[in-house]
């Protein structure tokens, strides 16, 4: 009587066929998981510049300055403006705003997005409210390109 132990090559290669099987029904829901997260992870970094910009708008010693004051008073009355406009050490405005992210420059900003089809931050400034887009990108995690603008809430 033969005793074995082990499986047969017959064995292991349904084993392995089931296998691939499983990875690839799993691999499509996990790149969709993983794109959400980005997106999720570039919708917080949008909160946080939304929350600096309105923080440093709303600052007394900002707009006791003359020059940070104009500089918000023209920003308000445009369209939406890159985050270049809003990060840097042009006026004390900016200043404020790149201290409060702890950053130099926009692109140390821009440099975090995460996700596909994210690759700006737009801010628009009203008189009583700041949006930030996160243009390229949706809430569900779409790879489509530029045909999307998710906008962070409006203060």
């Amino acid at each position: 009587m033969k005793n074995n132990k082990g499986f047969s090559l017959v064995e292991l290669i349904i084993v392995i066929a089931i296998m691939a099987i499983l990875v690839g029904v799993m691999a499509p829901q996990l790149i969709k998981y993983i794109e959400k997260s980005n997106v999720s992870a570039d919708t917080q970094l949008a909160g946080t510049v939304q929350t600096a910009a309105t923080t440093a708008m709303m600052d007394p010693e900002v707009l006791a300055n003359q020059t940070a004051s104009n500089y918000i008073t023209t920003l308000q009355g445009s369209s939406a403006a890159p985050l270049t406009s809003f990060v840097g050490t042009a006026n004390s405005y900016t200043s404020a705003v790149s201290e409060i992210l702890g950053v130099t420059s926009a692109a140390e900003v821009t440099g975090s997005l995460k996700s596909a089809g994210a690759s700006s931050i737009e801010v628009t400034l009203g008189t009583n409210s700041c949006a930030v887009v996160l243009p390229g990108t949706d809430s569900r995690g779409s790879k489509s390109g530029s045909g999307y603008t998710y906008a962070i809430g409006v203060y």
